[in-house]
């Protein structure tokens, strides 16, 4: 269903746009997508993870996509905790700009360890995302 999904036009263009948009809406806090790029770049797990999860993300996507608008058939039950898992990804797990932002709610310890254990969070979310996607069939053939 994965490859139905990415090759439908409808699904495959908002699939690529939450690509786009996971990868770069940090550059909108950090105000500069040069700083982005420089912290992305530094981050050791963060630079592989995060791409990926961007991926897993906008794969989710568009699968769910495909199946809501041209299948038309609603398999797919598992959109708000998928998009919260996206969240969590996101805000606990990759976004540096993030990281200001939670520890204003959060004590300064558990801000610095959410920043130092970072890619656990977002392999977490991986993880989470690729059981969604495997529990609404997009591993599965589609006739």
């Amino acid at each position: 269903m994965i490859l139905k999904a990415w090759t439908h036009k409808l699904s495959a263009g908002i699939g690529a746009a939450v690509i786009a948009i996971v990868m770069l809406w940090p550059a909108l806090p950090l105000r500069s997508i040069d700083i982005w790029l420089q912290t992305f770049f530094s981050k050791f797990p963060i630079n592989i993870l995060y791409p990926l999860f961007a991926v897993i993300a906008g794969t989710y996507t568009a699968m769910y996509v495909y199946d809501r608008k041209v299948l038309k058939c609603c398999r797919v039950k598992t959109g708000k905790v998928a998009a919260s898992s996206s969240f969590f990804g996101i805000l606990l797990g990759a976004c540096p700009a993030c990281i200001p932002a939670v520890g204003f709610f959060l004590p300064l310890s558990a801000t610095i360890a959410i920043s130092y254990y970072s890619w656990i969070f977002l392999s977490a979310s991986i993880i989470i995302l690729l059981l969604f996607i495997w529990k609404a069939g997009g591993f599965k053939k589609v006739s």
